[in-house]
């Protein structure tokens, strides 16, 4: 079996409301989706992250990731993987976040070839399912009653844990924690998550008050402290206020070992999309694991949902945490882009069970959902306290 050809869609859906974070304005949901392609008709389907700009990523893995490995065998999974890594290290996090989606793809070859779910595969096998916390474009930004509306809601289906937006302000994230706590009781983990908007004396000023409101996580706390500041992060956990979350944005083995090894964080949030895919993510997980550190993927759209399902469930046990997942509706790239939905209850996304990511895309809303080449979040410029 040789790979043949290797395809590209940007697909995009608006939102039925703005999502309003500290990093800006959402208006829809982009996912980078790729097709490989072999000569004896099998085609594997991954995700790439778009990272906020989808033509760009696009770009990355049609020119510099894709032509790499025409004519290789898909099963030769490790090899691709060391080939596509070393040979885009010129573009640094591009690189890894542009081979994901091949890597994802290559698994669910080998899947669709061994008749087995890639969760089984990568050693997840026996996971019917795992536990969701309510994440993605959810709780983001607005009036405290309607904040408390939409948390209300997710309980009410079941969920037992919810990440709310931060980054307004240290006593206005405050302020709607205390709201969602005071609305929800003691018995919901609820985290916050302020997308690295803060200096570093307002992140300790914020992790000291989020004590009081039993909060499960802070996520990115301060400036820089997504892929750089690893000393940082582990002096803020040092200090033994609030848990510390990070690693949606740290792109590697190494990057995950060095951000264990200068003091580490209390909960790593891999994403197979960003990652480097299945084949990365995993060893991170079994980093991890020998830190005694609690996995709890993170996650975004539609496919890069059931990857990251497929990833959770082969996390070691021991420290197998929560894993994020997007509520919200409508959603067509989580709920018509699919073939094979991924199945919710109670709180629990339950594992997809055919073979290979047990799930393939439906090509007429493909055509649909076709993207423009706007991007899900417009980025926007840091401000302080004090130049505002």
């Amino acid at each position: 079996m040789k790979i043949t050809k290797v395809e590209t869609h940007l697909v995009s859906a608006p939102l039925a409301h703005s999502w309003e974070t500290g990093i800006g304005s959402a208006k829809q949901r982009d996912e980078l989706l790729v097709f490989v392609h072999t000569d004896e008709g099998i085609t594997g389907i991954g995700s790439s992250y778009h990272a906020h700009a989808g033509l760009a990523m696009k770009a990355v893995v049609d020119t510099k990731v894709a032509p790499a490995v025409i004519g290789l065998s898909p099963l030769d999974i490790g090899a691709i993987w060391e080939k596509l890594f070393y040979g885009t290290v010129y573009i640094g996090s591009a690189g890894v976040q542009g081979l994901a989606g091949i890597d994802i793809a290559l698994w669910d070859i080998l899947g669709k070839v061994s008749k087995q779910p890639v969760a089984t595969l990568l050693g997840g096998g026996g996971v019917e399912y795992v536990t969701a916390y309510v994440g993605c474009m959810s709780l983001g930004f607005k009036a405290h009653d309607k904040l408390v509306e939409e948390a209300q809601g997710y309980v009410s289906e079941g969920y037992k844990a919810l990440k709310i937006r931060g980054g307004a302000g240290v006593k206005q994230d405050v302020a709607a924690m205390r709201a969602v706590r005071k609305a929800l009781g003691d018995d919901i983990d609820l985290m916050i998550d302020v997308n690295a908007r803060y200096s570093w004396p307002e992140a300790v000023d914020l992790s000291k008050r989020l004590q009081e409101l039993d909060t499960y996580w802070l996520e990115d706390p301060f400036d820089f402290s997504i892929p750089n500041h690893h000393d940082e992060v582990g002096k803020l956990r040092s200090m033994g206020l609030t848990p510390i979350a990070s690693g949606g944005n740290v792109y590697s083995r190494f990057d995950y070992r060095n951000l264990l090894e200068r003091g580490g964080v209390d909960y790593l949030t891999p994403d197979v999309v960003k990652s480097g895919g299945f084949s990365e993510s995993l060893k991170m997980a079994h980093i991890a694991s020998a830190h005694d550190c609690i996995i709890a993927p993170h996650t975004l759209n539609g496919l890069g949902q059931v990857a990251n399902l497929h990833f959770a469930a082969a996390v070691p046990g021991h420290i197998r945490g929560y894993v994020e997942w997007d509520p919200t509706s409508p959603n067509p790239l989580r709920d018509e882009l699919m073939t094979n939905p991924v199945k919710v209850k109670d709180g629990k996304l339950y594992v997809p069970t055919g073979p290979g990511l047990g799930t393939d895309i439906n090509p007429d809303v493909l055509k649909r959902l076709q993207a423009s080449g706007s991007h899900e979040i417009a980025m926007q410029a840091r401000t302080r306290r004090w130049n505002t």
